[in-house]
C-alpha cells in the first residue's frame, strides 16, 4: 500500500461502465498501473483532477501490475501546454509508457518530467526541451549515450568528423554511402556539453534520437509522432 505520494498521470482510458485506467508516473514508485473505479460517475469539476500534467499527490492499494487508486487530490497548479508544446507533452508521455518498466523507481526522471514540463509551459524551445528529455530518459533506463569515442577503437570524437551512432554498441564513423543517418562530431560535442546547440545541431541531434529509441522501441509507432506529422501537413 503507498501512502499519498507526488504523481502526474501520463495517459488514461475509459474502463468498463464507470471506471479509468490510468498509466501514472510517481515520484517515490516509477510508473504504476491504476484503476480508478467509479469516477467517471463524478461530477465534472472532480474529472478534472484526472487531467495530464496535472500535479497530484496519489494512494492506492493492490499486488501486481494492475493497482486500485484509493485517494486522489491536487498538489499544485496544472501545467498549461498549448499549440506545439502540446503535443511534445503528449510525445514524453507516450515515451515514458511505452519504455519506463513498471514498479521501479525513477526520481531522476520524475524531476526530469517537471523540468520539461516546466520549459514547454513557458514555450521555450520545444525541440530542445525533447532532446534533454530524451538523454535524460535513455540514461536512466540504462542506454546512456556514450558521445565522447568511438566504440571500436576509443578515440575521442572530432568536430569535422561524421558519425552515426549504433543503439547497442556506440559511436562509429560515418561514410559516403553508408545508409545510416550522419551526424557531426560539432553537434554530438553540443549534446554531451548540453551547451551550444544551434538549428543544425538540433536537427542532427534529432534524427539520431530517434534512429536509437527507434531501437528500444522495437519499431513501434508513436501517435504522438503521427500527430505531428499531421500537423506539420496541415500547415504547409
Amino acid at each position: 500500500m503507498s501512502s499519498l505520494t507526488p504523481c502526474f498521470i501520463l495517459h488514461q482510458r475509459p474502463y468498463r461502465e464507470t471506471s479509468l485506467l490510468l498509466d501514472v508516473l510517481s515520484q517515490q514508485f516509477g510508473r504504476v498501473s491504476l484503476i480508478a473505479k467509479g469516477v467517471r460517475k463524478q461530477k465534472r469539476s472532480q474529472m478534472g483532477l484526472y487531467q495530464l500534467y496535472q500535479p497530484l499527490l496519489i494512494e492506492w492499494i493492490g499486488r501486481g501490475e494492475l493497482q486500485t487508486l484509493t485517494q486522489i487530490e491536487t498538489m499544485s497548479p496544472r501545467y498549461i501546454l498549448k499549440a506545439e508544446s502540446a503535443l511534445c507533452g503528449l510525445y514524453i508521455n507516450e515515451l515514458m509508457v511505452k519504455l519506463l518498466p513498471l514498479h521501479e523507481p525513477e526520481q531522476a526522471i520524475f524531476s526530469a518530467y517537471q523540468n520539461a514540463l516546466e520549459s514547454l509551459q513557458m514555450m521555450e524551445n520545444t525541440q530542445l526541451t525533447l532532446r534533454l528529455f530524451e538523454k535524460r530518459l535513455l540514461s536512466q533506463l540504462g542506454y546512456g549515450l556514450v558521445l565522447e569515442r568511438e566504440f571500436e577503437n576509443g578515440q575521442l570524437i572530432k568536430q569535422q568528423q561524421q558519425y552515426y551512432y549504433q543503439a547497442d554498441a556506440g559511436l562509429a564513423r560515418w561514410y559516403p554511402g553508408q545508409k545510416q543517418t550522419a551526424i557531426s562530431g560539432r553537434s554530438l560535442q553540443h549534446l554531451a556539453d548540453e551547451s551550444g546547440f544551434d538549428s543544425e545541431s538540433l536537427k542532427e541531434i534529432k534524427q539520431m534520437m530517434r534512429s536509437v529509441l527507434n531501437f528500444y522501441l522495437d519499431g513501434k509507432p508513436l501517435q504522438s509522432r503521427q500527430l505531428f506529422t499531421e500537423l506539420h501537413r496541415l500547415n504547409k
